[in-house]
């Protein structure tokens, strides 16, 4: 039997009005890998702060085994201190504590008692477990960056050296808040083989489906509050949930037959009561015993009927057909040509680091294109280069005449941070409050509760359904998008998917997500070949 790391037990959680968690019971062992899925909002980040313990919960109890250890990797990484170097917060941490106090105790030989204590804890918490600093960072290729400012650093690069620190300690306990976000294929294929070698336990929020499939053996599913658990892959979840929902739909469904048939009946009773048989003898005082009894009989019935009525409306079945996004689509305004950009012979270099070189591509109408690479190929680089926010060294780039080109960056900062939505929705499409709520609630992207914070008060997901928004009022025929599936919850990235499908101009796009381009891609540009 596997070690029991954490229970919880009767949790609950709300954030203001807005409810998390109700009621909600669940262990996790040494072992397991579970994904976690839900939607925007559901409560995923929260569930993974309550187990660090970085928050309480309002009600109910999380419990921690003794001498747990923790690795957590956010989704955003956060640099207090603008000084710090990379090599310093990787060596922050716990064990790096004991080894200095370690080392301290064996210059003074007065101290070998305390050393031995220092040295149980140390092996107890795993110290020898740990994974060599040099192989986490050449593997994340983050070796050039050790001594350097973390504040200096991507948004992208921080995550990757804050996902080194939370493997290279190998706690018991590793929480990953959407890992695969900035890694290219090869990191990719490292980090799931170090998650089947982990025998501690894994929690893995991601929108990559194929990295669940390959990396979790559990899953737990966030739905109004309430917590579900489900054995398997996320693959093996999707069967189970298609045949959950069947047999509610049949217990719906007969629910409503039931109740149609009780009105039916009480109907019928209450408008066409019978008469009882009349009195073949004359005996008129027998008959009217006889009716008595029928009416009671009848009485009996009908009330019978009106509270097995009352108690199917009282706890009535929802229907439950799972909740899609419908709303989610693009009109484009019409491309003319058949070419939609064109690059000739385009090179494009960053100091001695040539990125592409003498490069020749076409977009046509109806293309959907996804960029492959390592990072660092240059895919960002050229997508920049193709709307017009970085030149090239040589070669043109031609844009068709009517191309009208919609762009999504990686990490959504190109909307004003320091605009509301509300205020950049209607300076930009001139919507009104209550117009820019329908277009939220049209394309089911939420959001409502936003509207009045500035766009850098936002996390990059907020600000992803924001932007997803923007680009369908802009009515593209050009679609360049970076790394699009990123921070989006798995019920919202299937319907962008489809309204990509169905849209009528050209789409180029950078990504990594396997599935995502194997439903997409009409043809795959790979930058190193």
């Amino acid at each position: 039997m596997s070690c029991l790391l954490v229970q919880f037990a009767h949790v609950s959680k709300s954030f203001g009005s807005s409810i998390l968690f109700d009621d909600i019971s669940f262990s996790i062992n040494a072992g397991k890998s579970f994904a976690l899925i839900g939607e925007n909002g559901s409560g995923k980040t929260t569930l993974l702060h309550l187990l660090v313990g970085s928050i309480l919960p309002d009600k109910g109890q999380v419990h921690h085994s003794a001498d747990l250890s923790i690795g957590f990797l956010p989704q955003e990484v956060v640099v207090s201190h603008p000084e710090l170097l990379v090599k310093q917060y990787l060596e922050e941490g716990a064990l790096t504590d004991l080894e200095r106090k370690m080392a301290a105790c064996l210059d003074d030989p007065n101290r070998l008692t305390e050393w031995a204590q220092l040295h149980d804890e140390y092996e107890r918490r795993g110290g020898y477990n740990r994974i060599p600093l040099e192989k986490a960072l050449k593997e994340l290729k983050l070796e050039a960056d050790l001594e350097k400012p973390m504040a200096s650093l991507s948004s992208g690069q921080r995550v990757r050296v804050s996902l080194a620190k939370a493997l290279m300690s190998n706690p018991d306990l590793l929480l990953l808040d959407e890992p695969t976000n900035h890694l290219d294929q090869e990191m990719l294929t490292w980090l799931q083989e170090m998650l089947r070698q982990r025998t501690g336990a894994t929690i893995i929020v991601s929108h990559d489906r194929k990295f669940l499939n390959e990396s979790c053996n559990r899953l737990i599913e966030l739905h109004q509050g309430k917590l579900s658990c489900y054995g398997g892959s996320y693959d093996f979840y999707l069967q189970e949930k298609e045949r959950l929902v069947e047999r509610q739909i049949k217990a719906y469904e007969e629910q409503e037959e039931e109740k149609a048939r009780i009105k039916q009946k009480i109907h019928a009773m209450t408008f066409s009561k019978g008469k009882a048989t009349p009195a073949s003898d004359r005996n008129v005082m027998a008959y009217d015993k006889r009716g008595e009894k029928h009416q009671k009989s009848v009485q009996r019935t009908l009330n019978e009927l009106k509270e097995r009525l009352q108690e199917i409306e009282a706890h009535p079945l929802s229907h439950p057909k799972p909740k899609s996004v419908t709303g989610l689509r693009f009109v484009s305004t019409p491309l003319a040509s058949k070419v939609a950009i064109e690059f000739r012979g385009v090179t494009k270099s960053f100091g001695e680091r040539v990125l592409f070189s003498d490069l020749s591509k076409t977009l046509c109408k109806g293309d959907r294109i996804i960029l492959v690479g390592p990072n660092g190929s240059g895919k960002t680089t050229l997508l920049r280069c193709a709307y017009g926010l970085e030149s090239i060294d040589s070669g043109t780039i031609t844009r068709a005449p009517t191309a009208k080109i919609a762009y999504l960056d990686q990490e959504v900062e190109m909307l004003p941070m320091n605009q509301t939505p509300l205020e950049y929705f209607e300076s930009r499409f001139n919507l009104s409050e209550m117009n820019l709520r329908k277009e939220l609630h049209k394309a089911a992207l939420g959001g409502a509760e936003l509207l009045c914070l500035s766009f850098g008060s936002m996390s990059v997901g907020q600000r992803k359904r924001l932007m997803l928004l923007s680009l369908v009022l802009e009515k593209p025929n050009v679609l360049l998008l970076d790394e699009p599936t990123n921070h989006l919850d798995l019920l919202t990235l299937e319907a962008f998917e489809k309204a990509l499908l169905n849209f009528e101009g050209a789409i180029l796009a950078v990504s990594h997500d396997q599935t995502f381009i194997d439903k997409i891609a009409t043809e795959v540009w790979n930058l190193t070949s």
